[in-house]
Formats: structure tokens, C-alpha cells, sequence
């Protein structure tokens, strides 16, 4: 496969690699890092997932930036489109056709914004993770542009030092002053503290600074509340301990002295014999049903927690917020029979595949009811930089 190669309008100095692989990744930083241009020092965000691999690769971290989001996370945000301009070819690659905003800074937005916050909260997530990912080179980027827009001097409320910075030593310095004091402000803010995080901890930041981010306990407790077997076989149940009983029955009329052991054991060890004892009997086919329908269930309980580790596993995948997990959980309770598709469940060749495909027509209809965002300006972005400087 030959690697892609980014337009030259797409070659800026932060540029998003999200390709399914590794090896794709690799590739395209090659290309990338060898045709960087003379005293420009490019940066390439790849997927969190595989930021080891890449490094290792590279034998150096210096031009590569760990994402704060996997490949899988951003790739259903980029197929459900209600990002403007985030789109994927048909290789699976990911990445911006018109903008220069980085991928973990616009999808922290992003998902800001479906979770419940206000534009001016996304932002400055946004910012956030940019300076967390990308250090001072992202604001260095955001305020390049814009004062390439702007009469910088009297557009902005600058303290002596940069004022006096920009008098003696030009543009280039104050652009260095001002993204070096954001960044460290950031850092060391309370409102870095609000946000529990530090900037040394990209990993942190889908379980910190989005708002609304669920953790994966919470999503185990949210799914164990909805899709248990408490709630999908309450008369199973019922029907379950009549049956011991039926059992009992039969075994001390028929005077065979068995001691029942426990209820499921009890249904499946005795079951073959019971038949045969009985064989015959009116109440014969009666019982069997009774038996099978307990057998099923205990198969079902077993596949009920194959599909919820499935979907443990893919709302993290999909960053559903907690809003979209209920709505998802009460399709499944209201729009399926779960009891017959764990059944088929059972019956399937690849269960976990069974599982994961039932789950991802649904989630990939609840992501796709998300509002359809622009992502930050590079005037939005400035300004709250501006706000650290």
C-alpha cells in the first residue's frame, strides 16, 4: 500500500495522523518528517493507542504527540459526521480537510459540547487539551494566525513585559513569551485543579476534562441496572424454583432417594433421568418445557454478560455520556426482545461478533443524533489563550 501524503495546505506545523494501523501511522510519518521544511519543526498527533509502538519506531518522542483519544473513538465520530470537515477516506484514514486544529483538540470540544456544556466551557477544554498535547507549540500556532489577521499591538490588553517584548524583539519573541506563560498557567491554574488534571498526563483527558465523561465503573453500574438477570428473568425465575419442586416430587414419589443439589445442577444432571423415569406421563412434556425453558435461561445469563462486556467495551468506544447510555439501555428493554435474542445469541457461531453487531447498530444511530458542530475558531481558540497569558 503506498502512504498517503498530506497537501501541501493540509502540511501545517501540527498535523493529525489517525490511520487504523500502526504500520499506516508509520508511514505517513515518514513521509511527514522527512519532508519537513528547512527551520520548521513539524509535530504529528497520532491515536493514544498506538503512540508506543510509533515512538519506538522512531527511537524519539520529540516530533510525536501521544492523542488524548484512540483511532476507534475518533473513527465513530468521523462516521457518524456531525463534525464539519472531519472525514475519513477510504483507507480508513482520518483527519481535517480544511482545518488546522488538532484532532484531540476539536473531538475534546466536540464532545464538550454533546455532554452538556456551554460553547465558551467547550473552548476552553479545547485550549486545554491542545496545551496538553502540544504544549506551547499549540498556542505558538493559534497565535501566529491571528495576529496575522489583527493589529496585534491594539487589538489585545498586554502587560508591560510583552508590550515592551514586542517593541524591542519583534513578533517572534512575544508569540514565544505569550505561548510559553499560557501553558504554564495552565499548568499550575486552579482551573487546571478544577479540572483534575496536569498537562504531564494526556491520557487523563477523556476521564477528566470533558464534561459528562463516564467511568468505566459507572458504566458497568448504569448497564447491570438495566441488563440484568434480575430484570429480563423475573418469572423465569418463578417458574425455576416451581420446577425444583416438580422435581423433587417425582424423584421422592418414585422412591429413588437422590439428593437434589443445587438448582442448576439439579436441572441438568437429572433432567436425562427424570425423562426417562417418567416417560410417558401426561405431565412428561409439561416438565421438559419447564426444564428447557430454565436451561435456556441459565445459556441466557451467560450471554448476557458476553454482550455487556461487549457493551462496557464499546461505549467507551463511542464516548457515550451517560444521557446516551440510558437511551440506549431503554431501546434495548423496549425495542428488542432480549430474552429471544440471547437466544439467538446462543445459537450464533461467533457470539461476541452477534453481540457487538447488535450493539453498534444502535449506538451508531444514537451518534448520529448529535448536533452537528463547527469546530473553534482560531479567534476563539486565541482569545481564551489570551485569557492565560
Amino acid at each position: 500500500m503506498e502512504p498517503i501524503v498530506l497537501s501541501k495546505k493540509q502540511r501545517q506545523a501540527l498535523l493529525n495522523v489517525y490511520c487504523p494501523t500502526v504500520e499506516q501511522t508509520i508511514a505517513i510519518c515518514e513521509v511527514e518528517l522527512k519532508q519537513q521544511d528547512k527551520g520548521q519543526m513539524n509535530y504529528l498527533e497520532v491515536p493514544f493507542e498506538q503512540f508506543e509502538q510509533i515512538s519506538a519506531h522512531f527511537n524519539q518522542t520529540n516530533n510525536i504527540k501521544q492523542g488524548a483519544f484512540t483511532y476507534q473513538q475518533v473513527r465513530h465520530i468521523a462516521e457518524a459526521g456531525n463534525v464539519h470537515h472531519l472525514t475519513m477516506d477510504a483507507q480508513g484514514s482520518i483527519y481535517f480537510t480544511e482545518e488546522t486544529i488538532g484532532m484531540s483538540t476539536a473531538v475534546s470540544f466536540a464532545q464538550s459540547k454533546w455532554n452538556g456544556a456551554e460553547r465558551a466551557e467547550a473552548v476552553e477544554n479545547a485550549v486545554f487539551t491542545g496545551l496538553m498535547i502540544d504544549g506551547e507549540l499549540f498556542a505558538q500556532q493559534v497565535i501566529k494566525q491571528q495576529i496575522q489577521l489583527v493589529d496585534f499591538i491594539d487589538d489585545m490588553e498586554l502587560d508591560a513585559e510583552i508590550v515592551e517584548a514586542i517593541q524591542k524583539n519583534g513578533e517572534k519573541v512575544v508569540i514565544q513569551k505569550m505561548a510559553s506563560s499560557a501553558t504554564k498557567k495552565a499548568k499550575y491554574s486552579s482551573i487546571a485543579t478544577k479540572k483534575a488534571f496536569t498537562l504531564s498526563n494526556g491520557n487523563m483527558v477523556t476521564n477528566a476534562i470533558v464534561t459528562d465523561v463516564m467511568a468505566n465503573v459507572d458504566i458497568v453500574q448504569t448497564i447491570k441496572g438495566h441488563l440484568s438477570p434480575a430484570q429480563l428473568f423475573k418469572h423465569v425465575s418463578k417458574t425455576a424454583t416451581g420446577l425444583v419442586g416438580s422435581i423433587a416430587g417425582f424423584i421422592i414419589g418414585g422412591g429413588i432417594g437422590f439428593t437434589i443439589p443445587s438448582v442448576s445442577t439439579a436441572v441438568i444432571s437429572l433432567i436425562g433421568g427424570i425423562i426417562g423415569l417418567i416417560l410417558g406421563s401426561v405431565v412428561t412434556t409439561k416438565l421438559v418445557k419447564k426444564a428447557l425453558d430454565f436451561i435456556i435461561k441459565d445459556d441466557a445469563v451467560c450471554m448476557l454478560e458476553i454482550f455487556n462486556e461487549a457493551l462496557v467495551d464499546l461505549a467507551q468506544q463511542y464516548l457515550l455520556n451517560e444521557r446516551e447510555l440510558q437511551q440506549v439501555l431503554n431501546d434495548f428493554n423496549e425495542i428488542y426482545n432480549m430474552r429471544q435474542e440471547l437466544r439467538n445469541m446462543f445459537a450464533s457461531d461467533n457470539r461476541e461478533a452477534f453481540a457487538r453487531e447488535m450493539i453498534e447498530k444502535e449506538l451508531d444511530r444514537i451518534v448520529r443524533q448529535r448536533m452537528y458542530l463547527q469546530v473553534p475558531t482560531n479567534q476563539e481558540l486565541y482569545e481564551m489563550i489570551v485569557r492565560l497569558v
